[in-house]
C-alpha cells in the first residue's frame, strides 16, 4: 500500500500533536508543583527547652504546684539539687533520690522544661567532698535524670565549687578533676541529654582532653555584668575572642545563665549581638529584676528590648515556603519540600525530629522528613508521603497536611514538648502545625 504525500504529512502532523499532548502532561501538568509562602509572626511563642526560667530546690518538689499556679506563664525551671548534707556520704540516701524523682515527675506533669544542677553548696559555704564521692553521686543521679529525659533541657555540670560554678575548690587547681567530672556525666547520662560548663575555656580543655564536645554548652552566671563577665572571660582569651569562638564551635542550643548587674555590656543592642554568638536559649527571669527593667526601658527594632530578648531566646523556627504537588489531594504519592527559617538566638536543635502528618477523617499517616541544613539559621526539609485515603474520603473531608517538631521518636512524642512555629496564619493543634487544609 502506498501513502500519498498529503497523507504522510497528516500522519506526521497528528503524531506531533499527540507527542505534544503527552509532553505537556509529562513535563508540565502532571509533575507541576505549587508553592505556598508564609510569613513570620511577631508573637512571643513559648516553646519547650528555651525561654526565661525560675530556680527551685528539689527538697520541696510539691512547691512547684504553687509556683506554676501563681505564675502560669512559667515554662522553664532550674532544679537545684543541694548536696550539702551529703558531702561525706559515699551513697545518696533513698529519700534524697526520691526528692529528685518527685521534682522531675511534677515538673513533667506541669509541662515544665528542666535545667538541672547539683552542687554541695548553694549559700556560699562550700566544702570540698572527696573526689570519689562526687563521681559516685553522678553515677547515682544520672539514671534518675535519664528516666525523665523527655522534659530535660540539659544538665549543668555543677558539682565542683560554690554554687557548682567551678570556683573556690581545690579541684580547680588541676585540670584532670574537672575533665573527669565531664567524662562521668557523659558516661552515665543518656546520649541525648546536653551538658554545659561554666566557661568556654572548659570546652576548649575538653577538646584537648579528647572528650566529645558536640553536646556541651555554657552556663554563664555573670552575663553582661562586666568586661570579663565576672571572670568568665579571662586568662588566654578576652571577651571578643571567646564570643567569636563560641559562635563557631558551640554545637548545642543549651546555653544561658543569669545577669547579676547592669553594666555597659547590658545595653540591649550589645545583648542581642552577644546572644547570637552565644546561641543563648535561657535566662533567669527572677535575677536580676534591675536588668530586666533596664531592657524594658529600651527599644529594639520597634519594640521593648525585654520583649525582643524573650521572643528570641532559643531557636525560633518558622516556615517560609512549602513546595508540593499541585494536585496533592488527588495523588497517592505526594512529594514536598519545606523551607524553614530560624530567627532565634540559638541554632536549630539538631536532636529534633520533623514529622509530616497527613490526615483525612480519622486516618493519619506520619513520615519523618529529611533535613538539609544550609546554616544554623535555615534549612530544607524534603520527603515523600504515600497516603491510604480513598477518593470518597478526600471528597468528603479533604486532606490536612501538618508538621510536628519533637525531640522524641514518633511513638513516644509528648505533645506539650512539641515546637510551635512562629508563623502568621498557621494553626497549632495538639502539637501539630497545620500547613495546608483543603477539600479537593
Amino acid at each position: 500500500m502506498k501513502f500519498s504525500h498529503n497523507n504522510k504529512n497528516r500522519i506526521i502532523f497528528s503524531l506531533i500533536i499527540i507527542l505534544g499532548i503527552i509532553l505537556f502532561f509529562v513535563f508540565y501538568e502532571y509533575p507541576r508543583k505549587m508553592t505556598v509562602t508564609y510569613e513570620e509572626s511577631n508573637e512571643l511563642i513559648q516553646n519547650p527547652f528555651q525561654g526565661t526560667y525560675f530556680q527551685w530546690y528539689t527538697g520541696d518538689p510539691e512547691g512547684l504546684y504553687n509556683v506554676v499556679e501563681a505564675h502560669p506563664d512559667y515554662r522553664v525551671v532550674l532544679l537545684a539539687y543541694n548536696l550539702e548534707d551529703e558531702v561525706e556520704m559515699a551513697k545518696l540516701p533513698e529519700d534524697k533520690i526520691r526528692d529528685l524523682e518527685n521534682a522531675l515527675r511534677i515538673a513533667e506533669e506541669l509541662n515544665l522544661s528542666v535545667i538541672f544542677r547539683a552542687a554541695y553548696d548553694f549559700s556560699g559555704q562550700y566544702e570540698d567532698p572527696e573526689f570519689d564521692v562526687m563521681l559516685g553521686h553522678i553515677e547515682q543521679i544520672s539514671p534518675v535524670l535519664n528516666a525523665h529525659k523527655e522534659c530535660l533541657m540539659g544538665v549543668q555540670a555543677g558539682m565542683i565549687g560554690a554554687f557548682g560554678e567551678w570556683t573556690q575548690s581545690k579541684y580547680m587547681d588541676t585540670k584532670r578533676y574537672r575533665m573527669e567530672i565531664l567524662e562521668a556525666w557523659e558516661e552515665f547520662l543518656d546520649d541525648r541529654i546536653d551538658i554545659s560548663v561554666r566557661r568556654q575555656k572548659f570546652i576548649r580543655e575538653a577538646v584537648e582532653w579528647g572528650i566529645d564536645t558536640e553536646r556541651i554548652g555554657v552556663y554563664n552566671d555573670g552575663l553582661f555584668s562586666s568586661d570579663s563577665d565576672l571572670g568568665t572571660y579571662r586568662e588566654d582569651y578576652n571577651r571578643e575572642e571567646d564570643l567569636a569562638w563560641s559562635m563557631e564551635n558551640i554545637k548545642v542550643p543549651f546555653n544561658g545563665g543569669e545577669m547579676p548587674f547592669v553594666s555597659e555590656f547590658t545595653e540591649v543592642s550589645n545583648v542581642v549581638e552577644e546572644a547570637e554568638k552565644l546561641h543563648l536559649s535561657y535566662l533567669n527571669q527572677e535575677y536580676n529584676f534591675e536588668v530586666w527593667d533596664y531592657w524594658a526601658s529600651q527599644e529594639y527594632e520597634g519594640e521593648s528590648g525585654e520583649i525582643y530578648i524573650k521572643k528570641h531566646l532559643g531557636w525560633r523556627p518558622w516556615v517560609k515556603q512549602l513546595c508540593i504537588n499541585k494536585h496533592y489531594g488527588l495523588q497517592k504519592k505526594v512529594d514536598y519540600e519545606i523551607e524553614m527559617e530560624n530567627s532565634g538566638f540559638a541554632m536549630m536543635d539538631p536532636d529534633f525530629h520533623i514529622y509530616i502528618i497527613m490526615s483525612c477523617q480519622d486516618k493519619q499517616i506520619v513520615t519523618e522528613g529529611e533535613i538539609f541544613m544550609n546554616s544554623s539559621q535555615n534549612g530544607i526539609i524534603r520527603g515523600s508521603v504515600e497516603h491510604p485515603f480513598t477518593m470518597e474520603e478526600l471528597a468528603k473531608s479533604g486532606l490536612t497536611i501538618g508538621i510536628q517538631i519533637s525531640k522524641e521518636e514518633q511513638d513516644e512524642v509528648l505533645i506539650p514538648y512539641c515546637v510551635q512555629l512562629a508563623n502568621i496564619g498557621i494553626e497549632y493543634q495538639d502539637g501539630v502545625n497545620i500547613l495546608l487544609k483543603t477539600k479537593e
